[in-house]
């Protein structure tokens, strides 16, 4: 429970679950917020919109949260105070703003297909590369990249290198998340390289996001699996098996 000067607002078990995805994304809009509010109510589908405004109204009264309105596609700007999350206000005009907030709207979208999600850890050489998220299913680990603007070709080789070493140590796949032209730039290198070429079959592009970097719709895509999805052929195999040895 929070006391303010002119109400009290309740702070529930979800408002502080909320809270520990805010201490991961830093800053997000609206309509990524429905997302999450619909993971934590077990749904594979958003909240509505006033419900997600009304939730940001409630946590904003709170003082747990604080928000603007730019204008943008997504809806306002939300970013956790220090009482939500223990951390400094983030710089919401920042040039890469755009791009975190695309990187919540990816975690949000995996947080409804029953993922954990974690940030990458900071690489410590050059010849490492940070993904922008780590999507975590019960025995397997997908790396993921938000793609809005496209990089040099020599800088793909480059990362393509850096995931070649993970894929055969640590992930399961690498996910790139990408605008259209985006997506065009990370094809084509993944073909014009050594480096591409050895990883391509374990590197997944798709082309999510619109050139000002929303990811509109209120439906999974088919290619997201949920985890019980992704689980599930795991055991195909073993079922088949015993059936054979049943009959």
């Amino acid at each position: 429970m929070v006391r303010g000067s002119d109400s009290t607002v309740w702070v529930m078990d979800r408002d502080e679950q909320m809270m520990n995805w805010f201490g991961i994304v830093r800053v997000t809009n609206v309509q990524s917020i429905r997302w999450v509010l619909g993971a934590l109510n077990g749904w594979d589908r958003p909240v509505s919109t006033r419900q997600a405004q009304a939730w940001c109204a409630r946590m904003q009264t709170a003082g747990y949260i604080d928000r603007v309105n730019l204008g943008g596609a997504g809806g306002s700007i939300v970013w956790a105070t220090f009482t939500g999350v223990g951390k400094a206000k983030p710089d919401v005009y920042r040039q890469t703003t755009r791009h975190e907030i695309a990187v919540s709207t990816t975690c949000a979208r995996y947080a409804a297909a029953g993922y954990a999600w974690q940030r990458d850890e900071r690489a410590q050489h050059a010849w490492e590369h940070q993904a922008d998220g780590v999507a975590l299913g019960p025995d397997w680990t997908e790396l993921i990249e938000v793609e809005l603007t496209a990089k040099r070709p020599v800088r793909y080789h480059g990362i393509f290198r850096a995931f070649r070493n993970r894929l055969d140590n640590e992930a399961a796949q690498v996910t790139y998340l990408c605008t259209p032209d985006a997506g065009r730039a990370v094809r084509a290198a993944l073909g014009a390289s050594r480096e591409g070429i050895v990883i391509a079959s374990r590197v997944q592009v798709h082309d999510v996001f619109d050139r000002g970097g929303l990811w509109g719709g209120d439906v999974l895509p088919d290619w997201l699996l949920s985890v019980e999805q992704r689980a599930a052929p795991e055991q195909e195999p073993l079922s088949a098996a015993r059936a054979q040895l049943e009959w």
